[in-house]
């Protein structure tokens, strides 16, 4: 590595920093989402303590089960979407805690919709009210809303009279201000980008992007700034990066990368705090390779041919950690390793030949932590063990080596999440099986949280649910010979660990969809009386950050 790969992360790169802002906005609410922020902070109630989690309601009276298939928050209180398994239904929900400051907490759970053959989808808050796709049976699936009483739960627009306005496989809506964007189908125009603001006259298709009953079939959609980038195909130019403000004359095609009717099919769109965003494309000439843009045509460009030739260098886990775009790639010559960028070409480098050889270490999970990134990588002597890196060959090292040798096929490092100054992962030990770990990025920093069932035997399974990042904090669940499955929390301290034995004794509570508010964590759970029900704790038990 020469002298000047070395400084690159100090230099950065003129080019890329004398960038101007996008050059089009959508006209955003001003009171919108910082307005919001403020006004909740300032009525920020003071927290109640910690205590043990207790039971909402009974929705799904037993033998029923309340299973949870998604799930949003909106000012405090959670929407849910249902199905009750015994029966085959499905339903909306919402709960909330109406105690104001009492205590024990008071929950009110209201029934929005029910006896449903479909499931709620795609719950989104924007502003105060719930966005969402059903099928009521009558419409087909279609936009509604609620602002959480059953009466105020209605169709925003019958979008396609004649079917499903919306398909299986379309992008989740995505909001700017207080507007909501999505793709949809008229029936007439094909699946292009539209607009809504809940109600009938403002919704509509934003553009005819492929002309006629065709589809330009736009997504999956990145909010940047106050416009939209997404991928789409308007029958002419193949599938390529197109931008909108949210009116249809600036709803346009940024530039035609793989020219003519050839697809260059961006995907993997990420944005920088500059407001550059970088994506993964193929212009045909260079296989699927880093490019970057600011909305503009001129400046949409190749960052590295990392892999010269046709090939690609199979770019994946791509992640922002402050300003240095963190990536994986493989240059033909050292197999998939760790590579960053700030989006020149001579700035973009591999950081640093972890298992050398054309093998690659294969990182994964890359997570940032304080302009560093933690990932898993195998450098050939290790097995796959926690890293760090801040960019530089010096800076990128091996955490722990958590199990000598390869950990059995099924319990390697993994499941990394962010928490305040922490990452929290599930590894393998010989002497403590699957457990909780946690790291500041340091070596010294790196440990066994805690041996949750003591001994050899792991209390993670070797197919885990991420560990839910709270504050400072995460939540999980694992297992013990004698409480089951059950959930669990931890600030990252041994004695900062503990559990909710919810199904009493060797019964497991199973605990399951997890989402947090200002105040609580909601998670579902099976006491064995009641079956599947929405929970709550405290989010006083979990550190500030």
């Amino acid at each position: 590595m020469s002298r000047k790969g070395l400084l690159w992360l100090a230099s950065g790169c003129a080019l890329w920093c004398a960038c101007g802002p996008l050059d089009e906005s959508i006209e955003a609410d001003p009171s919108s989402e910082i307005t919001e922020q403020l006004g909740a902070e300032s009525n920020w109630r003071n927290e109640a303590r910690c205590q043990p989690p207790v039971m909402i309601g009974d929705l799904t009276p037993a033998p029923g089960h309340t299973n949870v298939l998604d799930q949003a928050e909106v000012d405090g209180a959670v929407f849910i979407s249902t199905i009750n398994v015994s029966v085959g239904t499905y339903a909306l929900w919402k709960l909330e805690d109406v105690s104001r400051g009492r205590e024990p907490a008071e929950w009110r759970t209201t029934l929005l919709l029910g006896d449903l053959s479909e499931s709620p989808r795609f719950l989104t808050a924007v502003g105060r009210k719930l966005f969402f796709i059903v099928d009521d049976g009558v419409h087909g699936e279609e936009l509604w809303k609620s602002d959480g009483t059953p009466g105020g739960t209605v169709l925003v627009e019958d979008i396609n009279p004649l079917g499903d306005a919306f398909l299986a496989s379309s992008p989740r809506p995505v909001v700017v201000g207080r507007t909501l964007y999505f793709a949809a189908n008229d029936g007439v125009h094909g699946e292009e980008l539209w607009r809504s603001d809940g109600t009938a006259g403002g919704t509509r298709m934003v553009k005819d992007i492929a002309r006629g009953a065709a589809s330009s079939s736009p997504g999956p959609f990145l909010v940047a700034g106050h416009r939209l980038l997404f991928a789409a195909d308007d029958g002419v130019h193949g599938r390529e990066l197109w931008k909108s403000d949210g009116t249809r004359d600036d709803t346009r095609l940024v530039k035609d990368i793989a020219r003519g009717p050839a697809s260059s099919s961006p995907d993997s769109l990420l944005r920088m705090d500059n407001g550059r965003v970088f994506f993964v494309a193929d212009d045909g000439v260079h296989g699927r390779e880093l490019w970057k843009t600011d909305g503009t045509r001129d400046d949409t460009r190749l960052v590295e041919d990392i892999r010269p030739g046709p090939e690609g260098s199979s770019i994946a886990e791509l992640t922002v950690a402050r300003r240095t775009l963190f990536f994986t790639a493989d240059d033909g010559v050292h197999g998939v390793e760790l590579w960053a960028s700030r989006g020149c070409a001579d700035d973009t480098r591999l950081v640093e030949d972890i298992r050398p050889g054309a093998e690659g270490s294969l990182p994964l999970e890359l997570t940032a932590l304080d302009g560093n990134v933690i990932l898993t990588a195998d450098d050939g002597t290790h097995g796959r063990e926690p890293w760090r890196s801040d960019g530089s060959p010096e800076g990128t090292l091996l955490l722990a080596d958590t199990h000598p040798g390869s950990p059995p096929p099924g319990f390697e490092v993994g499941s990394l999440v962010a928490a305040g100054e922490k990452v929290f992962f599930y590894a393998h030990a010989p002497d403590t099986g699957k457990e909780l770990w946690v790291t500041d990025g340091s070596p010294a920093g790196t440990r066994l949280v805690k041996d949750i069932w003591p001994g050899p035997a792991s209390s993670i399974s070797g197919d885990p649910f991420l560990p839910f990042p709270v504050r400072g904090g995460v939540f999980f669940q694992a297992f013990t010979d004698v409480h089951g499955v059950e959930p669990w929390w931890s600030d990252g301290t041994e004695e900062g660990t503990e559990m909710a034995d919810i199904a009493p004794g060797a019964a497991s509570s199973s605990p399951f969809a997890f989402i947090a508010t200002r105040e609580w964590l909601f998670f579902t759970a099976d006491d064995g009386v009641h079956g599947t029900e929405p929970w709550a704790l405290p989010v006083a038990c979990f550190p500030r950050r």
